[in-house]
């Protein structure tokens, strides 16, 4: 319950100071309220949790960075795949087409190119994971991880029905004192 309310106060104070520089909250479009309140309950949830874990890290420094570093990033990143692929069948000595033609491969072979596979798509969803981590550090790291995005969407959830709640009341209570002042100004003119 703790981290829960540490991530609300969080919550709060990054949405108040990114709505503060970049203009009223009111005034942007729906795609930038939608990316401010995005990185700031990601900003909010890393600080909350704290250290001990690399995702935390790993969403602060990335919420510091500029979108063109961020664009650079990405661009070098399938760089670096793509280097690595063209390496990898080179040293096996032809394209995974010969591979496939050649011999079945073992079951074993199989499983492990399945768990490779996925270990990789889990280090692309985890914030810091793409650093060098064994599948153990991985999957905690990963388990760390949800368990923090469950609270988040929680937290997020509990804030939209205040918000839809406090709106509907506004809404309810407006139109009846506007028609109260309407029959007290109509009273007096009679």
């Amino acid at each position: 319950m703790a981290f829960k309310q540490e991530l609300l106060k969080n919550l709060i104070l990054s949405l108040r100071a990114r709505t503060a520089d970049a203009c009223r909250f009111s005034a942007m479009s729906l795609q930038e309220r939608k990316r401010a309140v995005k990185a700031s309950a990601d900003v909010a949830m890393a600080t909350a949790r704290g250290g001990g874990a690399r995702w935390p890290k790993a969403i602060l420094a990335a919420a510091g960075t500029t979108s063109s570093n961020q664009s650079c990033k990405v661009r070098s990143s399938r760089c670096r795949r793509v280097v690595r692929r063209c390496f990898r069948e080179k040293r096996r000595g032809g394209s995974a087409a010969a591979l496939a033609g050649s011999a079945a491969a073992s079951s074993v072979d199989v499983a492990r190119r399945l768990v490779r596979k996925r270990t990789m798509a889990l280090r692309k969803v985890i914030p810091g994971a793409d650093a060098v981590m064994d599948e153990a550090s991985l999957l905690r790291e990963a388990m760390d991880y949800v368990v923090h995005l469950r609270a988040q969407v929680d937290v997020l959830r509990r804030v939209s029905e205040a918000v839809q709640r406090s709106s509907l009341l506004r809404d309810s209570v407006w139109p009846q004192s506007a028609l109260r002042g309407k029959e007290d100004s109509s009273s007096m003119r009679q």
